[in-house]
């Protein structure tokens, strides 16, 4: 006999739904994550060359997709309080939610949930390369080309990192 035998639909209905103190758990885990990995890795996370690790949690969005959305952009906000452009890049936290828009809507598309990866990596990439052109005149064809390449390896990474996740533990959360 399963457990399901002893479980109506009732209970089995509000065990599925998710509590909002494990919502705002997972937002704020998403958020600390980035976070430190931003401050561990921070002298490569900032201009033209950056290679920011923290950009590994937007893979969080396959799994919890509004908590990885509301996680990440917390998470780009305090990391971006200590850019080197100053407070034009907090702008980013906006630019994050389309971006963000891109890995949500294919998620659970087989392979397509990289090329929303790809598709988040050209909307923040696009904004770096434009920011570092206004803020320090640095080329911005050079800049968007240094920026696509990390952004494309880390979110695509970190896509197939929380895919993995996912399947593992079958977290089929929404």
């Amino acid at each position: 006999m399963t457990s399901e035998a002893f479980i109506d639909d009732k209970e089995l209905e509000s065990i599925k739904k998710v509590s909002v103190s494990l919502k705002v758990a997972l937002i704020a885990i998403t958020a600390a994550l980035y976070t430190v990995l931003g401050y561990l890795f921070q002298p490569i996370s900032f201009l033209g060359l950056q290679f920011r690790v923290a950009e590994l949690i937007v893979g969080m969005c396959i799994i919890f997709p509004f908590e990885g959305l509301a996680g990440k952009v917390l998470g780009v906000f305090f990391v971006n309080l200590t850019s080197p452009l100053g407070a034009i890049d907090l702008i980013s936290c906006i630019i994050n939610i389309p971006a963000l828009y891109c890995i949500i809507i294919l998620r659970n598309r087989r392979f397509l949930k990289y090329l929303g990866g790809v598709l988040y990596s050209i909307i923040i990439s696009i904004y770096v390369a434009t920011i570092l052109y206004v803020s320090f005149g640095l080329p911005i064809w050079l800049n968007l080309l240094y920026v696509f390449i990390s952004e494309v390896i880390l979110a695509t990474f970190g896509i197939f990192l929380f895919d993995i996740i996912k399947s593992r533990f079958n977290l089929d959360y929404y």
